[in-house]
C-alpha cells in the first residue's frame, strides 16, 4: 500500500514538473528569442533559391548545411512550425494556470486565446498555404501558376482568362534642359513661345520659336544622286485596277516582301557584274531552312537541327531529350497561321527533359539570350538558339526584280521552284506576274534613296510634343526642331546641348479584366487592380505587374491562405479582449465597489 502511495506521489511530482515547465515564463522567453533569431536568419539568408544559386552565393559547404537544416526556407521548415506549436502550448498552459474563474478575467482569457489563434492561423498558412505567380497574355487563359522560388508548375481546377488589360496614364509632362559641357552644368528652361533664355556663365542663348503639343517626323523619300549608292524601287501590286500592296524595296536593306494571300514573295536585287546578273536570272536556289541551335559548351556539344514542330531527339552522350513544340515567324502574332506571319521576330519553343524534369523555353532569333536572362531555367548549361536565314520563305512562288550597272532590268517569275518567265521592266509600266492573275508596276526608282525629315502637327492633345528652337552661340545661329523623348540636340561646337525629356510618373494604374471558367462555364468576372483582387475557390489573384514594353500580358500574384480566417478571428477576439480590459473591466469594478458600500 505504501509503495502505491509513493509511486503516485512521484508520478504527481513528475506531472507537476512537466506542468511547471509548460507554464514557465523562461520557456516562453527562450522560444521567442529562438523565433527572433530564426526571423533574422530568414532575412539575412536569401530564401527559396535553387541549389545552384546557393552554391554560387555561399559556397558548396554552407549550401549543404543550409539545406540540411532547412535554412533555405526557414518559415516553412518543420522546426519553425514546432517552435510556434511550443509557444502556443506554453501560452495556453499559462492561461489555464492563471484562470481564476471570474468575470473580470474574461479580457485576459480573450487576449491570450486570440494570440494562440493568430499563431495557429500562421502555422496553417506556413504549412498548407500556397504562393506564386503567373503571366497571362491578353485574350488567352491559364490553368496553372508557378510557385515562388523554385518555379514549379501547380495546376488549377479552373481557368483564368484575361479578356482585356488596361493601363491608365497620367498626362505626360516634359521639360527642356540646357547643358553646357565644359561647365558640366544643367539648366531647366521654362517653355514659353517667343521667349529668349540666356544660359548662365556661357555664350549661348535659346529662343523657343514654336510649340506643337503632338508632333511627328514626316519622312519624304528623295533621290540625292544618280550614282547607285542606295538603290531602291517603289513597287505596286494590282489585283485588277486596285492596288493590293505597295511599298519600297531596298537593294542594300529590306529587299523582300511576302504576300501570303497569293503565296508570293517579291525580291529586289542590284548587281554590279554580269555573272551575278546571269545567276539571278537563270538559277533557282532552294532557300535554307530555319534551324535550332543547341550547345553544351562544357561537354563540347554543338548541334544544328532543322526546325520541324514535333521533332524529338536525344542529345547523344547526355541525359537530355529535346522536343520542338512551336515555331513562329512573328512571336507576338504566333496564334496566326505560320503562312500569315511576317518574319519580324522569329522564335522557337522547346521542351528539354532531364534529371530535374521538363524545362520549357523560347529562343528568339534576334534576342538569343533574352529568355535565359528574364526567366529561371533548370538547365543553365544548355544554350538554345533560333537561326532563321534572311531568305527563308514559306511561299512557293517568287518575283525577282533585277537590275545591274549596265541598266539591264528584268523581272524573273519563279513558280514551284522553277523559272517560268523573264520580262524586261520599265519605271511606270505594268507587267503580268506569270499566271497569277495580277500585275506588278515599279512606280519609282531612286539610285540613291534618302529621306527628308519634316515635323508636322498631329493633334492638339499633349502626347509627343515638339519645340522649334533657335540656339545662338560662338558659331552662329542654329534653327531646328527638337521632339520629346529624342536624343539631345547638340550645337555645332559640341559643347552645348538641349534635351526635351519626359519626367514624373507615367503609369497611373493598371487593371486586368479577368474571367474564371470552371467546367467550361464562366462563373465569375471581375476587373482587378492593385489591392482589389479576385477571389475564387480559396485562391486570391492580385494585380502585381504587367508587360512594360507592349502591355500585352498581366502579371498575377497567386495566394492561397487557408489559415487567414483563423488569423482574422484571432484579431477580432483580441480587439474584444482589449476593449474588455480597458473599458468593461474598470466599469465592473466600479459597479462592484458601489454595491459593497
Amino acid at each position: 500500500m505504501s509503495k502505491e502511495i509513493i509511486i503516485k506521489e512521484e508520478k504527481g511530482k513528475v506531472e507537476s514538473r512537466v506542468w511547471q515547465f509548460l507554464c514557465s515564463v523562461k520557456l516562453a522567453v527562450i522560444i521567442i528569442l529562438v523565433l527572433a533569431v530564426a526571423c533574422i536568419l530568414g532575412t539575412v539568408i536569401v530564401q527559396q533559391l535553387t541549389p545552384e544559386e546557393y552554391v554560387a552565393r555561399y559556397g558548396e559547404g554552407l549550401t549543404k548545411f543550409f539545406i540540411a537544416t532547412q535554412l533555405t526556407d526557414i518559415f516553412h521548415s518543420y522546426w519553425f512550425a514546432l517552435l510556434l506549436l511550443f509557444l502556443c502550448v506554453n501560452l495556453g498552459s499559462c492561461t489555464v494556470k492563471r484562470w481564476r474563474n471570474t468575470v473580470l478575467q474574461i479580457g485576459f482569457i480573450l487576449t491570450h486565446v486570440s494570440i494562440i489563434l493568430i499563431m495557429i492561423g500562421c502555422f496553417i498558412d506556413l504549412q498548407l498555404g500556397e504562393k506564386g505567380g503567373v503571366n497571362v497574355y491578353e485574350g488567352r487563359s491559364v490553368d496553372y501558376y508557378l510557385t515562388r522560388g523554385d518555379y514549379q508548375k501547380v495546376p488549377l481546377d479552373f481557368e483564368i482568362h484575361l479578356d482585356d488589360f488596361i493601363i491608365e496614364k497620367h498626362p505626360p509632362k516634359y521639360r527642356l534642359i540646357a547643358y553646357v559641357k565644359d561647365k558640366d552644368s544643367q539648366t531647366p528652361l521654362t517653355v514659353k513661345v517667343g521667349k529668349t533664355y540666356n544660359i548662365k556663365d556661357s555664350n549661348y542663348s535659346v529662343t523657343v520659336k514654336d510649340f506643337y503639343p503632338d508632333a511627328e517626323y514626316s519622312q519624304k523619300p528623295i533621290n540625292i544622286s544618280s550614282d547607285p549608292v542606295n538603290p531602291a524601287i517603289y513597287v505596286q501590286m494590282f489585283g485588277s485596277e486596285e492596288i493590293t500592296a505597295e511599298g519600297w524595296l531596298f537593294a542594300k536593306g529590306l529587299n523582300w516582301y511576302n504576300d501570303p494571300d497569293h503565296n508570293m514573295r517579291v525580291e529586289y536585287f542590284w548587281v554590279d557584274n554580269d555573272r551575278d546578273f546571269e545567276k539571278l536570272t537563270t538559277i533557282v536556289e532552294k532557300g535554307s531552312p530555319p534551324k535550332l541551335g543547341l550547345e553544351l559548351e562544357d561537354r563540347g556539344i554543338k548541334l544544328d537541327i532543322p526546325i520541324e514542330v514535333g521533332t524529338v531527339f536525344e542529345v547523344e552522350g547526355t541525359e537530355y531529350k529535346v522536343e520542338i513544340k512551336e515555331f513562329a515567324l512573328d512571336y507576338m502574332n504566333r496564334t496566326k497561321p505560320l503562312q500569315e506571319q511576317e518574319m519580324s521576330n522569329p522564335a522557337v519553343m522547346v521542351d528539354i527533359t532531364g534529371p530535374q524534369g521538363v524545362d520549357s523555353r523560347w529562343s528568339f532569333s534576334k534576342y538569343p539570350d533574352y529568355w535565359d536572362q528574364a526567366h529561371q531555367t533548370k538547365y543553365k548549361d544548355i544554350r538554345v538558339t533560333c537561326n532563321v536565314p534572311d531568305d527563308f520563305t514559306l511561299t512557293s512562288n517568287k518575283i525577282r526584280i533585277i537590275q545591274n550597272q549596265d541598266k539591264e532590268k528584268v523581272i524573273a517569275y519563279i513558280e514551284g521552284g522553277e523559272l517560268k518567265k523573264i520580262v524586261n521592266w520599265e519605271v511606270g509600266k505594268r507587267s503580268e506576274v506569270g499566271g497569277s492573275g495580277y500585275q506588278l508596276r515599279i512606280a519609282k526608282f531612286f539610285p540613291s534613296y534618302s529621306v527628308e525629315n519634316e515635323v508636322i502637327k498631329k493633334s492638339d492633345t499633349v502626347n509627343n510634343p515638339a519645340l522649334r528652337i533657335e540656339i545662338a552661340g560662338p558659331r552662329g545661329t542654329v534653327d531646328d526642331w527638337i521632339l520629346g523623348q529624342t536624343p539631345a540636340k547638340w550645337y555645332p561646337d559640341n559643347n552645348f546641348a538641349l534635351l526635351y525629356e519626359k519626367f514624373g510618373m507615367e503609369i497611373k494604374d493598371f487593371k486586368s479584366k479577368l474571367r474564371v471558367v470552371d467546367n467550361g462555364k464562366t462563373v465569375l468576372s471581375k476587373t482587378i487592380e492593385v489591392n482589389d483582387p479576385l477571389k475564387y475557390d480559396g485562391y486570391v489573384f492580385y494585380q502585381s505587374s504587367y508587360d512594360p514594353e507592349g502591355g500585352l500580358y498581366s502579371g498575377l500574384q497567386v495566394a492561397k491562405n487557408p489559415g487567414i480566417i483563423v488569423v482574422y478571428t484571432g484579431f477580432i477576439i483580441l480587439c474584444v479582449g482589449v476593449v474588455f480590459i480597458f473599458y468593461v473591466k474598470p466599469f465592473l469594478r466600479r459597479k462592484s465597489k458601489k454595491k459593497e458600500r
